[in-house]
């Protein structure tokens, strides 16, 4: 689940301040939800002024467009190096990576939830939520075509397809994993079989 991150009005890359205000959106989120979230919290939060808040995002609508994006860089940021290596090793790696047992994991987790849920109702949140899970798909898919441009993985492979349907089950997985239905190696080993039954061996 990730894209760029990038300063929304110029394009420039985040200042470590916007990107501290950031961090305590996504807690708050995680741990209040999208209705739940009050500038005030975040203000409180990150120790700062609420003013403060407002001269970096404008309004609260802002503030939840780039904290989704934030959440995007953070999953890639935890995920990318895990790209390295065979294709197969790659694809697993980088899906186990979604689910770990770590504090910043579980709440980028819980409030990517939260996010996608609110857009169900908040359309203002689809193209932003759209273009987070197609960079998603892309690189799972991406590690699928590359498996097949070395000639580990098949060539009839469909990777666009794989990479939606394993994007798809972490999103499922992770929601579990976070209300603690399944521990972390319950969805570890349910995740590697369906990389395994996604990736047969040729």
């Amino acid at each position: 689940m990730y894209i760029r991150d990038v300063d929304s009005q110029n394009e420039a890359p985040i200042t470590d301040r916007k990107r501290a205000l950031l961090d305590s959106t996504v807690r708050v989120i995680a741990r209040k939800g999208v209705r739940g979230l009050r500038v005030e919290e975040v203000a409180k939060d990150a120790g700062v002024s609420v003013a403060l808040i407002y001269h970096y995002f404008g309004d609260r609508s802002t503030l939840l467009l780039s904290a989704l994006l934030h959440i995007g860089q953070r999953a890639h940021d935890y995920t990318r190096p895990n790209v390295d290596g065979d294709a197969r090793t790659a694809l697993l790696a980088t899906v186990l990576g979604e689910i770990q047992d770590d504090e910043e994991i579980r709440e980028n987790s819980a409030a990517w939830g939260e996010l996608r849920d609110a857009a169900i109702f908040d359309e203002s949140l689809r193209p932003t939520l759209e273009a987070q899970t197609r960079e998603w798909v892309d690189d799972l898919a991406g590690i699928v075509r590359r498996g097949q441009a070395e000639g580990s993985l098949a060539a009839a492979l469909d990777a666009a397809a794989i990479g939606q349907r394993l994007s798809a089950l972490v999103e499922g997985m992770s929601s579990r994993w976070l209300a603690g239905l399944v521990s972390t190696a319950e969805a570890h080993a349910l995740l590697a079989g369906a990389v395994e039954r996604e990736l047969p061996e040729r």
